[in-house]
C-alpha cells in the first residue's frame, strides 16, 4: 500500500519569542510593512521560511519568529522556544504592558488536498493584496508559499499567517494577537 503523504521534514517550524528586537541581517528578508499606531509600533517581514513581527510599546519590545530553524537565532533574551507541531496555543506578557496570544496549527495533507488548500490561499491572498512571498522549487530548492493577513489596530496587532511547503505538502497556520495593555 501507497504512502498517502510523504515523510516529515526534520525540525518544522518553531516559534521562537524574544524581548528584543532582532537585527534583519540573521534573515533573508522578502517582503515588509511597517505598522505605526500612536501605542504601539510593529515592524514585519516576510522571511524565507516563515515570518518575524517586532512590536514595540513604550520601552518594551517583543519579537515573534516563526522560522524553520529550530536552533534559536540569537540566545540572548530569548522568552520561549517553541515547535510548531500539531495544535499548540500560548499565552505571555512581556513587561507590564504587552500581552501576547498566539494558536498555531500543523496539518500534512495529501498531495490533492495540498494542491487545493495552497491554490485557495493564493487566491484570498491575491484578492485582499496581502502581504505574499512564494517560490517555486528549483533544483534542490522546495518551493514553498507564505502570506501573512495583518490587521492593524488602535491598541493591537492581529497577524494571520500560512505558511505552505510543497515538498511536504505541510502547511503551518499562525494567529497571533499581540496587545498594548491599557493603563499599564
Amino acid at each position: 500500500m501507497p504512502n498517502r503523504t510523504k515523510q516529515r521534514r526534520s525540525g518544522g517550524l518553531t516559534l521562537l519569542l524574544y524581548q528584543r528586537a532582532i537585527h534583519p541581517e540573521l534573515f533573508k528578508i522578502l517582503a515588509t510593512e511597517q505598522v505605526s499606531r500612536r501605542a504601539y509600533d510593529a515592524d514585519i517581514w516576510l522571511v524565507e521560511g516563515g515570518h518575524v513581527v517586532t512590536f514595540t510599546a513604550g520601552k518594551n519590545a517583543l519579537t515573534e519568529v516563526i522560522a524553520t530553524n529550530h536552533d534559536p537565532i540569537i540566545e540572548r533574551n530569548l522568552l520561549q522556544s517553541i515547535p510548531c507541531r500539531g495544535e499548540k496555543y500560548h499565552e505571555a506578557m512581556v513587561g507590564p504592558n504587552i500581552k501576547y496570544m498566539i494558536s498555531t496549527l500543523e496539518e500534512q495533507l495529501t498531495q490533492t488536498l495540498y494542491d487545493a488548500t495552497r491554490h485557495e490561499i493564493s487566491t484570498y491572498a491575491a484578492k485582499r493584496e496581502l502581504m505574499t512571498a512564494e517560490s517555486p522549487a528549483i533544483g534542490d530548492t522546495a518551493g514553498f508559499l507564505s502570506v501573512l493577513d495583518i490587521e492593524r489596530r488602535s491598541h493591537e496587532l492581529l497577524v494571520q499567517s500560512f505558511h505552505l511547503f510543497d515538498e511536504t505538502q505541510m502547511v503551518i497556520k499562525t494567529q497571533a494577537i499581540i496587545e498594548v495593555v491599557k493603563g499599564a
